[in-house]
């Protein structure tokens, strides 16, 4: 029988912690039918060790010492049957009723798509010049942790993914404020916040319009300005914390290696995404102190 122990960088040592092997073995039970396999909690941290090392599926075989189609097809296995959706749901909900309020960031990244043809949802980006994907998330500011999160292609209106991720966020939630850039300048989405929650402070900055009035023969007048920014916190110390999104997303592919899998297609570049994301809470949650 091969070790349970993942050699690994001491950075990535919460791959082996007890925490987060008891999570997966709750999470990822023995169904009690049939030949019992290999564990599911080894096997999905083996896929954890590969995203973070960028190898492929022939290494973690001669690693681990299991055949590399047994990985390719539990992943295929967790993706079909939605595991790593609710692990996300499950782990956020925990996450919130630890806080008393939460600060909330949201924005969009752009990854490349990775095949030299256009892939099934890729979308070409005028902005990145690039065709590729788009990774839309809120996440909290003081745990850095993805609260919602949806993958399209890199065309799509960052504001409007924005309004239906809010739209399928809890109203009980205890958020007091809300943070993102000019791209998200929409007197709609600033409403849709007030309804949501009562009392919260939207720290989205009101964008210059002189180009846009220009080219629509509308000018902007003071009144109209003033109207746009009553809905909004100007607080320059508030607005300074959507910064950390910049960071968490800077994580997300350079540590987490997010874009860099040898992967084709929407639906894959989904599972990467839920997949990092996973992680990422696992390894908040393998920290000492947690329980």
């Amino acid at each position: 029988m091969y070790s349970q122990h993942i050699p690994t960088y001491a950075r990535f040592q919460w791959i082996n912690s007890r925490r987060v092997i008891c999570l997966l073995e709750q999470a990822l039970p023995y169904a009690g039918t049939g030949r019992r396999g290999h564990s599911k909690s080894l096997l999905f941290r083996w896929l954890m060790y590969k995203q973070v090392m960028g190898c492929s599926y022939r290494d973690l075989e001669s690693m681990s010492g299991v055949d590399f189609t047994t990985f390719i097809k539990f992943r295929e296995k967790i993706k079909q049957q939605c595991w790593l959706d609710n692990v996300f749901t499950i782990v956020a909900k925990s996450v919130v009723k630890t806080r008393k309020s939460l600060t909330l960031i949201t924005d969009s990244s752009f990854v490349e798509q990775y095949a030299r043809h256009k892939e099934t949802g890729a979308e070409y980006s005028g902005h990145k010049e690039k065709t590729g994907f788009k990774l839309h998330q809120i996440i909290d500011f003081r745990t850095r942790l993805p609260m919602a999160q949806v993958t399209t292609g890199g065309a799509r209106a960052d504001v409007i993914l924005a309004q239906q991720l809010v739209q399928k966020l809890p109203k009980r939630w205890p958020v007091k404020s809300f943070l993102a850039d000019k791209g998200y300048d929409s007197n709609a989405f600033a409403q849709q916040l007030h309804h949501k929650w009562f009392g919260i402070k939207v720290g989205i900055p009101v964008r210059r319009t002189g180009q846009a009035a220009r080219k629509s023969k509308r000018q902007e007048t003071p009144l109209n300005r003033q109207a746009k920014e009553a809905n909004r916190c100007l607080d320059l110390k508030l607005y300074n914390k959507r910064t950390e999104v910049e960071r968490y997303f800077s994580r997300k592919k350079y540590v987490f290696n997010l874009g860099c899998e040898r992967t084709c297609g929407i639906d894959n570049f989904d599972t990467n995404c839920l997949m990092t994301s996973v992680m990422e809470q696992l390894e908040y949650l393998a920290r000492p102190g947690l329980g």
